[in-house]
């Protein structure tokens, strides 16, 4: 499932109170007519808009070819909005917004939101229109009907993603909060920041991250409502006017962050092991850097400024490559969909799709031999075998039938023919000159740094140019341990650090040495030598009267500095080491106790359960001191009263429930006093006996362990 929203996820979105939906055969909105013939198309393809000719078309996603297409006016302003076979066509200037039928290839409905900007999410059979001042409206994606009544919320509204079960999340940023809807209702809002904070959020899979970018933080909200935060670099919070950006989706658990602005900041967070990756693209304008995207381990990110997408793999770190999309400068949209890639030249013919493996299928956009609303389906040619031939094929002229001067050794007779000036001027002068005017190296680039439990992991590209000798580490923020002390000029090119603060953030800065002196690299953004840890594991909680004593064991990802945030039927958002004393709960009844993981680095949003039932532990002992007189039983912890009688000379078994304080009792057999009172059950009847006539077990206390006292 993926869903396209308005380039640069900050759309703005006014929709009319009451709009028409008008059911079209051909060409309410776009004018076209249906082929002559039913066109198939593939069920892996998306499609592409644009601007200059008017056109959006489905391209193959396999091939790279296009299928199908329908044209308009040049000119318009459209976003396409598509997920599975839902396909949207929103005018951003006027609010219209229309339904394409794939298998017919025309506008089947239309419906006007009666101003511009208007965003829609969908997913499946759900859908939403989102109006920033503040409404919230769900409709049928079939039909673009509006379904229930209108829902407000503060404004202004961020842009809204939903998630594979239908729930929508939508950012309130006049408070600081998201607000999960499904079925047209609200829930109760997950504060993430303060009012006025810029959110973004993304699907990491079915995990809705929302990054703050003032507050650097990602919060993460499970399944189960868990809500955790990871510590994102202080320079997220350096980004631009309207915040970081981030995708509406990503199909795995890797979330990219690009921070606008002047640093070309980007910033990948792991949800799978709350671990933060971050590096900076040397760029011409980092500012003209689009919403970032990512498939498999790399990240593609649009560059408007060369028309091109910057591609990086995360797992693999090193300097970035360009893949060009569009002619020249321009705004490339970028999007996943099917598992696959799609960069499109909105302004021009151009446009690329990319599978997992990197594979890359070129575009064009204007093939109109395909079926569309003016020409019937033709023939498609066999797919032409070009791309297998790179260009490196030997000459066919050349190859044929070689001639003799090829194959004979005529040209290397000339042996005796060098002239006296060549050997004579075998200037030697030019041997000491190399280490007089050795060439400096370039700055070692790329420098990655990877927050992990204890350490961080930093990776760099080498230097070009010039002869390096070796290259180490600085490190800035604090003291801690670096491994290899130095890497050799041919790598690898990776460091670790270990030991650091997970209170402290540091920054790396790698150093060429070369025989000049040394070169250093652009300084890494900050990061913390932890990650946030996960849910403790192996939580229990024992009974005891009036409490629990509980035990659990740390994270896997734990390090120095984890606490642990205790809720439920007892609360401490201070809790160190692995194990608890809950006191001053009530008996007889059920408790239930979560624990989560936190350091400086954030928290899990996964959590740990335990619950503790209270029920009084029955035991059986018999009565005593019973020779003297019949043993009376109380119907309170009193002398008082009479509920039953154990006679004289008896001793039977009883089921002593629980104990309470009562009026003190002096036994005249044996002199001992007690105000101490069982509540017991019994074949002599049920009540209370003072425990100077039961032999419950000595060494005094109150409760006398392994009983617990009446709550009730």
């Amino acid at each position: 499932m993926r869903i396209r929203v308005l380039r640069g996820d900050r759309a703005t979105a006014v929709i009319a109170g009451a709009a028409a939906v008008v059911l079209v055969g051909a060409a309410a909105f776009f004018g076209v007519g249906v082929s002559s013939a039913n066109p198939k198309l593939a069920d892996v393809g998306a499609w592409l808009w644009t601007k200059v000719s008017g056109k959006v078309v489905h391209v193959n996603g396999l091939s790279g070819e296009v299928d199908g297409y329908l044209d308009d006016k040049a000119g318009k302003q459209l976003r396409v909005v598509q997920d599975g076979s839902h396909v949207l066509l929103v005018d951003e200037r006027t609010g219209n917004v229309s339904r394409i039928e794939p298998s017919q290839l025309t506008v089947t409905q239309t419906r006007d939101f009666g101003a511009a900007g208007v965003q829609l999410v969908l997913s499946g059979s759900t859908g939403y229109a989102v109006d920033p001042a503040g409404k919230v409206q769900q409709i049928d994606p079939l039909t673009l009907n509006t379904v229930g009544a209108p829902l407000t919320l503060p404004g202004p509204l961020g842009a809204a993603r939903v998630d594979g079960g239908g729930k929508l999340w939508v950012p309130v940023t006049a408070e600081g909060q998201v607000v999960p809807v499904s079925g047209g209702t609200a829930g109760t809002g997950v504060k993430v920041g303060e009012p006025g904070e810029e959110l973004a959020v993304t699907i990491a899979g079915t995990v809705p991250v929302i990054v703050n970018t003032r507050a650097a933080t990602a919060t993460l909200i499970g399944a189960d409502g868990g809500v955790g935060e990871i510590t994102l670099p202080k320079e997220v919070a350096q980004a631009a006017k309207g915040g970081v950006l981030t995708p509406a989706a990503t199909e795995g658990a890797l979330v990219p962050v690009l921070t606008p602005g002047e640093s070309g900041l980007l910033v990948v967070i792991d949800t799978s092991s709350n671990s933060v990756l971050n590096t900076k693209f040397e760029v011409r304008d980092p500012a003209a850097l689009g919403v970032p995207q990512v498939l498999g381990s790399k990240v593609y990110v649009p560059d408007s400024g060369s028309g091109a997408l910057i591609v990086w793999d995360s797992a693999v770190g090193g300097r970035p490559t360009t893949l060009q999309v569009a002619q020249g400068p321009g705004p490339v949209d970028v999007f996943v969909k099917d598992g696959l890639l799609w960069a499109n030249d909105e302004n021009g013919d151009k446009a690329i799709v990319i599978d997992p493996e990197g594979r890359k299928h070129d575009i064009e956009k204007d093939d109109s031999d395909v079926p569309g609303p003016t020409n019937t389906p033709q023939p498609k040619k066999t797919p032409r075998p070009e791309p297998t031939r790179t260009g490196t094929l030997p000459d066919p002229d050349r190859t044929a039938d070689p001639s003799p001067t090829d194959t004979e050794p005529v040209q290397r007779e000339p042996e005796p023919d060098p002239e006296p000036t060549r050997t004579r001027t075998p200037t030697r002068t030019p041997t000491p000159t190399p280490t007089r005017t050795a060439i400096a190296p370039g700055k070692p680039g790329a420098v990655t740094a990877r927050s992990g439990p204890g350490r961080v992991d930093v990776g760099f590209s080498p230097s070009t140019g010039g002869q390096v000798d070796r290259y180490t580490l600085q490190v800035s923020g604090g003291d801690g341990r670096t491994t290899p002390q130095s890497v050799d000029a041919d790598g690898p090119f990776r460091f670790e650090f270990a030991g650091g603060d997970c209170t402290a953030e540091y920054t790396f800065t790698v150093v060429a040495h070369w025989s000049g002196g040394e070169v250093e690299s652009e300084p890494s953004a900050g990061v913390k030598p932890c990650v946030a840890p996960g849910a403790p594991s192996n939580f229990a909680a024992k009974a005891k009267n009036k409490g629990a004593e509980l035990t659990w064991s740390a994270p896997e990802n734990a390090g120095d500095g984890v606490t642990y945030v205790l809720s439920g039927a007892a609360t401490d958002d201070g809790v160190q080491g692995t194990s608890f004393t809950v006191d001053g709960l009530k008996n007889n009844q059920k408790h239930a106790f979560t624990l989560k993981a936190r350091n400086d680095a954030g928290e899990s949003q996964e959590v740990a359960t335990a619950e503790v039932d209270l029920a009084y532990p029955r035991q059986q002992y018999k009565n005593v001191s019973n020779d003297d007189t019949n043993t009376i039983i109380r119907p309170g912890p009193s002398q008082s009263g009479e509920s039953g009688k154990i006679p004289q000379g008896q001793y039977i078994t009883l089921t002593v429930i629980c104990q309470v304080k009562g009026t003190s009792y002096t036994d005249t057999s044996t002199g001992k006093s007690s105000d101490i009172w069982n509540r017991i059950e019994s074949s002599a009847g049920n009540g209370y006996l003072n425990d100077t006539l039961v032999g419950t077990p000595e060494g005094g206390g109150f409760p006398e362990a392994p009983l617990f006292e009446c709550d009730d």
